[in-house]
């Protein structure tokens, strides 16, 4: 009984089938193995740097620019679809955020108009004085830029400021932007350039105002921000019109 149950394993381990069934799965094992070693471990960082190497470099070669106007005219054109409505304001906002800005400088002084060409349309006119001088509107309400310096720690290269703008009458639109510039050793200086450093989600675009578009435009692009005049005093005009009152 014996010889013959080893007769009959015999004769199945030589058969064709058998062989196939331990290929296949000495197949399966060994792409198992191979994959489960690409998804962690030395070989997925090994060849995550290798793509590293080419692709990225490669990338910062290629030219997109042929692609921004096929880019803004499927955007107008998602903009101005009524199927969109509801998501106009973020489509617009980030229509604007990928256009480049033509300057490539900008002064702190002209930062300083811009905020307040935006607050002439965002700020509560509550409780503000009527003025009949000149036709019906509010009166001005006046404000400020001014300038901080930081101190730079003697083991950085990094010199940080802070642009301020700010009015006392309504304190939501105040604003305080981060610039920064290398100092070398050498005493060469890099120009100031934006430093938000902010995260911006495609959810978040609806609430951006242009301002704020055009803040984080000129920091993706690196513009170089000219520090004209460390202060300067304004006044924003209310665009909000006053209802009549002659008592």
């Amino acid at each position: 009984m014996k010889e013959e149950l080893l007769k009959i394993a015999q004769e199945s381990l030589s058969c064709e089938e058998v062989e196939q069934i331990v290929r296949e799965k000495l197949m399966s094992a060994l792409g198992s193995a191979i994959e489960d070693a690409f998804r962690w471990g030395d070989a997925k960082r090994a060849l995550e740097n290798r793509v590293k190497e080419v692709i990225v470099p490669y990338i910062e070669r290629y030219d997109l620019s042929s692609y921004l106007p096929k880019l803004d005219s499927v955007l107008t054109e998602l903009v101005n679809s009524d199927t969109c409505m509801g998501n106009k304001r973020i489509l617009e906002n980030f229509k604007d955020l990928m256009t480049e800005p033509e300057q490539k400088e900008i002064k702190v002084t002209d930062l300083f108009k811009a905020w307040i060409k935006q607050c002439n349309k965002d700020i509560d006119p509550t409780d503000l004085e009527i003025d009949y001088d000149d036709g019906i509107r509010y009166s001005c309400v006046e404000c400020e830029m001014r300038i901080e310096e930081l101190d730079k720690p003697s083991w950085s290269s990094c010199q940080r400021a802070v642009v301020t703008f700010e009015n006392e009458h309504d304190e939501k639109l105040n604003i305080e932007i981060p610039i920064s510039k290398w100092v070398w050793d050498s005493g060469k200086e890099e120009p100031y350039t934006l430093s938000i450093s902010n995260d911006v989600r495609i959810s978040s675009l609806r609430r951006l105002n242009e301002f704020q578009i055009l803040l984080l435009r000129l920091e993706r692009a690196r513009t170089t921000v000219i520090v004209d005049n460390d202060s300067a005093y304004d006044e924003i005009w209310p665009e909000a019109e006053p209802e009549a009152s002659f008592h």
